[in-house]
């Protein structure tokens, strides 16, 4: 049987403890993409973040994909095309900023090569912006702010038990 399509994680799979690929393993996916096998990247890092990881694996000579915000935006690595896209309803956003004042949580979304957040110290929300090469915009009002309809917007928190109750 012939693979016609590798489908990779990021973080934990295709990156090591680092953040990095591996030298073994960045010779064996430009092989696999020479002998035909087109490479997805999956994940939910924003499509910013994954464009150094796309370059460094070459996905726009062999045809690759990257698959963002955990399936909300899919490009053709070659072309730049959108394929495919999720939005969130900007009506959502009050409701979102509400429910995380409300239980003491961050809230955060992307948009290009930033994060609009209402808590720039926040040590999750500086971690995302480092990991993926992303400024911060520090926002009080976030659902105003946010003027647009976001791919992904994330509650972040410390408290597990909240968390899981928001749930």
């Amino acid at each position: 049987m012939k693979y016609k399509l590798l489908v990779l994680d990021v973080d934990g799979t295709l990156l090591d403890s680092e953040k990095k690929i591996s030298k073994r393993t960045l010779a064996a996916l430009l092989k696999v993409q020479q002998m035909g096998v087109r490479i997805v990247l999956a994940s939910g890092r924003p499509t910013y973040g994954l464009m150094p990881i796309a370059k460094t694996l070459e996905l726009g000579n062999y045809g690759g994909f990257i698959l963002s915000y955990n399936g909300g935006q899919i490009i053709n690595a070659q072309s730049g095309e959108l394929l495919f896209e999720r939005r969130i309803n900007p009506e959502m956003l009050p409701y979102l900023e509400k429910k995380s004042r409300k239980n003491g949580f961050a809230i955060f979304t992307y948009h290009e090569d930033t994060i609009i957040t209402d808590s720039p110290e926040n040590e999750h929300i500086r971690r995302e912006a480092e990991l993926n090469g992303l400024k911060i915009i520090a926002e009080t009002e976030f659902s105003i702010a946010v003027d647009f309809a976001p791919c992904k917007c994330m509650l972040v928190s410390d408290d597990e038990e909240a968390l899981v109750g928001l749930e």
